[in-house]
């Protein structure tokens, strides 16, 4: 996997995350922050791409 499909990856996951959570927001009828959903887009993508790199780095490494 190239560093551009573990981007892409991250993001994807990233933004299904933060839509989530902002329905989450709005069922609490709470009001939505642009801010909150940029960070948990940022944040989750970041760690879903670094857990999914590492994973397919051992992957190679015991092969």
């Amino acid at each position: 996997m190239t560093i551009k499909k573990y981007v892409i990856n991250g993001l994807i996951s990233g933004l299904a995350f933060a839509v989530l959570m902002a329905g989450w927001e709005y069922y609490k009828e709470q009001p939505f922050s642009a801010f909150k959903f940029v960070l948990h887009i940022v944040l989750f993508a970041l760690l879903n791409g670094y857990l999914t790199y590492r994973k397919d780095k051992n992957k190679l490494k015991n092969e």
